[in-house]
């Protein structure tokens, strides 16, 4: 079936329908520091604050931000950390499941090579300008060039999928949890290819939600909706999904679920850009 910006393959059965508005201004990132930002998340550990970050060029660094009105939290560097092209940002439990963690991906093409390396930070205490040090590092190897979206569920468990031409199939993965601070990069191979192709490189930014039974994919123009009811990614991920409402943004990579479920965030690139909030009706 072809429409104008997807065509999609029928893998499986159509998920249940999810029902959200179209979007309303829920706040303005004015910052001078966050000119592009390539991914966001909500914390887990404080109330109304979401994690962005600029994509390639800027330095090992993230930023808290009010969900309701996109003003700058705090600045957060991190040791250890090296970007070279970071593109996406997860929140979730940490590997094992003890505490909050942040989860950066390190995957993108646009500083050459492939870095492939996710970055896991545990959420500071409080929200100020500050450091912290790495928790843990993934380095791993695969089969595909470029990753724009990086996905941790309930479990601590960490997912990616790569972003690739029109016409193509992105790549889901799952990243073993034993990867983890193994000091070299990890072969990768297993996966499952997605039902949906793009006019445009894709996917840019993804979310599981704290549940754990939903999953948000984004691409420039679209975001899709999987329901994942018994928390098998792999096992659904091949189904066609829903193509949520979606405010258009100027360059729109960065998208998350509210903590509660109530509804999903997206961000753009660009300065002052909106901070957009999709209410589930």
């Amino acid at each position: 079936m072809r429409i104008i910006l997807l065509t999609v393959f029928l893998f499986g059965p159509l998920v249940h329908a999810a029902n959200f508005d179209g979007g309303h201004h829920a706040g303005t990132v004015t910052s001078h520091l966050i000119t592009e930002a390539s991914g966001i998340c909500a914390s887990r550990t404080h109330r109304d604050v979401l994690y962005t970050h600029n994509d390639s060029g800027d330095t090992h660094r993230i930023f808290a931000i009010s969900a309701t009105s996109g003003a700058r939290l705090g600045t957060i560097y991190i040791n250890g950390a090296h970007s070279q092209d970071w593109e996406d940002i997860a929140c979730g439990p940490c590997t094992g499941g003890s505490g909050n963690c942040v989860y950066i991906g390190d995957t993108g093409g646009n500083a050459g090579g492939d870095a492939n390396t996710i970055y896991r930070i545990r959420e500071p205490s409080s929200i100020h300008d500050q450091s912290v040090n790495v928790d843990g590092v993934l380095e791993f190897s695969w089969d595909q060039h470029d990753c724009e979206t990086l996905l941790v569920d309930p479990r601590g468990e960490v997912y990616v999928v790569s972003k690739v031409g029109p016409g193509h199939h992105g790549k889901f993965v799952h990243l073993p949890a034993s990867a983890w601070n193994q000091h070299h990069h990890v072969w990768v191979n297993d996966g499952v290819y997605l039902p949906i192709t793009a006019s445009s490189n894709s996917p840019v930014g993804g979310d599981i939600s704290p549940s754990g039974t939903e999953l948000l994919l984004k691409t420039y123009g679209h975001v899709y909706y999987w329901s994942i009811p018994d928390q098998n990614y792999e096992a659904h991920i091949h189904n066609y999904p829903q193509s949520l409402p979606y405010h258009a943004e100027r360059q729109g990579e960065a998208v998350c679920w509210k903590v509660d479920g109530s509804g999903f965030y997206t961000l753009s690139e660009g300065a002052n850009s909106v901070l957009y909030f999709h209410r589930r009706l």
